[in-house]
């Protein structure tokens, strides 16, 4: 299974330094910081959890709930009890950056998931999708589909959260789109609304329809933002007329896939648990002395899971949530 393989991958990527020995994995807290409470975020802690269990660490966890001030609370709260690294994922790359900075003047080891901090100075190291090229790879798929299914122009809704995360949000609509492009689709974007959880969606895609009653796609740049689209599409009466691609998989958002409402056509896949895991071993292995800090934030692949490939669809839930 592809959880089994991640230990083998991290050691494999990371390089050896002669840095001194601070810390021992059995005297070593992590403490996990994700954004809300989602099976995404979800699953980037039990990675880091994992990690922690299987090298004889400590593991704490919390959630900012999409709070500034709260994750700022957080961190110094962590750093003031002396855990000795923090696994964050931050709510924005800026505003994150000073309070993260000042528990690693501490000595707290700083990693990161979920997002790109480019050459931090503070910063161990991190683990992120590289948003922009997942985007694009559901993009190359869905051109082809739209290419074979219409013979004009198509008309898009687009469900995003740059009120959240306006970089991590454009770069994934605007890799898809981006490929759409390239391939010489002609298409309109109709309406777009922010909604990054499934009952936001729900009405903001509900009310895209029934404000444009001949659009035909939607695409959505997080997993919350998909299920609740799909469910609105559902609820439309206009399944076989209304189509959706997007980004995120989610144990729902699978079963969409294979349901024969025939509406939802392919995402495109992270791995949130392998993030966390590969970041946590990466802090536990430094606290150890076995790896240098890098500054910098590795990029993890994304895959695609299209209708088309359902045995593949089943594989991959039952590798990830049985």
């Amino acid at each position: 299974m592809k959880r089994k393989l991640v230990a083998g991958l991290i050691a494999a990527s990371m390089v050896v330094s002669m840095v001194s020995v601070t810390a021992y994995a059995d005297d070593i807290t992590i403490a996990g910081i994700v954004m809300q409470d989602d099976e995404f975020m979800n699953a980037l802690i039990t990675g880091m959890a994992d990690a922690c269990a299987e090298n004889g660490a400590e593991f704490v966890s919390s959630n900012s709930n999409n709070d500034q001030a709260r994750e700022v609370e957080l961190i110094n709260t962590y750093a003031g009890q002396g855990v000795d690294a923090i696994c964050i994922a931050p709510l924005d790359k800026e505003a994150s950056l000073a309070t993260l900075s000042a528990a690693a003047a501490q000595g707290v080891a700083i990693g990161s998931v979920n997002m790109e901090i480019a050459d931090s100075d503070f910063l161990v190291g991190g683990y992120a999708s590289d948003d922009y090229a997942n985007g694009y790879l559901v993009g190359e798929y869905a051109a082809k589909w739209i290419a074979e299914k219409f013979d004009r122009p198509v008309k898009f809704g687009l469900i995003h959260y740059d009120h959240q995360l306006p970089e991590q949000s454009s770069n994934r609509y605007g890799g898809f789109f981006a490929a759409l492009d390239e391939a010489g689709i002609e298409y309109t974007i109709v309406a777009d609304q922010g909604a990054e959880k499934e009952d936001l969606s729900l009405t903001a895609a509900s009310d895209i329809i029934t404000a444009n009653d001949d659009i035909d796609l939607f695409y959505c740049a997080n997993g919350g933002g998909l299920q609740g689209t799909v469910q609105a599409i559902a609820q439309s009466g206009k399944a076989g007329q209304i189509y959706a691609f997007g980004y995120d998989a989610q144990e729902g958002i699978c079963q969409q896939l294979l349901d024969e409402n025939d509406i939802l056509q392919g995402i495109v896949v992270q791995d949130p648990y392998a993030q966390g895991y590969q970041s946590a071993t990466m802090l536990i292995k430094y606290l150890n002395g076995e790896v240098e800090a890098t500054g910098t934030t590795e990029s993890t692949p994304g895959f695609l899971l299209t209708r088309d490939d359902p045995e593949a669809i089943e594989e991959y839930v039952a590798e990830n949530y049985k």
